[in-house]
């Protein structure tokens, strides 16, 4: 990569200096220029990793993604029906561990205080956000998801399937909520909305090489009407490689979405350590 200079390099490491920062919801974005807010990974469908949780965890990502499906009685991790295995339990895959983190790092997610959310995307709707509540209520991980209790607890977001959910208020105040843009929703609802995530193909069929100007603008656009409404901004279906990530950067997009994470981290890792060279 070419020399960005001083003046770049000072802005390039403000956009890339997720991989120490903590984050905030809100109070991150009010007031702050794309350049000035961190980016932070998103593990994406992370059941599917080869080591769930942990890999991600152990990478550093800042945000980490469980799809579930209701089954007699129980959470299964899978993007489909057909693919649940009778082991891969929420509980195992992602409460326990959990749980065991906070152990160990004397309550909190990180041992260095770093947040850390939790994306649970339903597949069976109300029905298994019910069941989630009342598993993380009645049998010991409410402490590890209450913010309001304690500042470096998960952030438990849902996702997916809200379409009978109904007012996110009357949840428990552990639960926040991902959506994608809604008109029908009044302002008081997005007390529970810390993330808006959209679908990238709404705004670009990019796949590589440069993005047209008209298409950025409109992403640019959209992550700033997201903001506008106290939420970070996320795209999914987006391409995964180090150029997309490159571009995530300048358009100053908040996450990261990847199945990759530990390259992900790599990358940011590596763009640091560039900018500070070129001081």
């Amino acid at each position: 990569m070419k020399n960005i200079g001083m003046t770049g390099c000072t802005t390039f490491m403000a956009m890339v200096i997720a991989i120490a920062g903590t984050f905030a919801y809100a109070d991150d974005i009010a007031g702050k220029t794309p350049a000035e807010r961190k980016v932070l990974i998103h593990s994406h469908n992370d059941y599917a990793q080869k080591r769930p949780f942990w890999g991600a965890y152990e990478a550093g990502a800042d945000s980490i993604e469980a799809d579930i499906h209701l089954v007699n009685g129980d959470l299964f991790v899978a993007h489909d029906l057909n693919k649940v295995s009778v082991t891969n339990t929420l509980r195992r895959l992602y409460l326990e561990p959990i749980r065991m983190v906070f152990q160990k790092n004397g309550g909190q997610a990180r041992a260095d205080g770093k947040p850390l959310q939790l994306l649970v995307d339903l597949k069976n709707g109300k029905p298994a956000l019910d069941r989630l509540v009342e598993l993380i209520e009645k049998e010991g991980f409410r402490q590890y998801f209450d913010i309001g209790k304690n500042p470096s607890a998960v952030r438990l977001v849902i996702s997916g399937d809200l379409s009978k959910v109904g007012d996110f208020l009357d949840y428990p105040n552990f639960v926040f909520f991902d959506v994608p843009f809604r008109k029908d929703l009044p302002d008081n609802q997005y007390k529970r909305i810390p993330l808006i995530s959209q679908y990238a193909r709404i705004y670009t069929r990019w796949r590589k090489g440069a993005m047209a100007e008209e298409d950025k603008a409109k992403i640019r656009a959209a992550a700033a009407e997201a903001r506008a409404k106290g939420c970070r901004f996320r795209l999914w279906g987006f391409p995964d490689h180090a150029e997309a990530w490159q571009l995530t950067l300048e358009l100053g997009l908040d996450y990261i979405n990847t199945d990759h994470p530990a390259d992900a981290a790599a990358f940011l890792k590596n763009r640091l350590e560039q900018a500070k060279c070129n001081e």
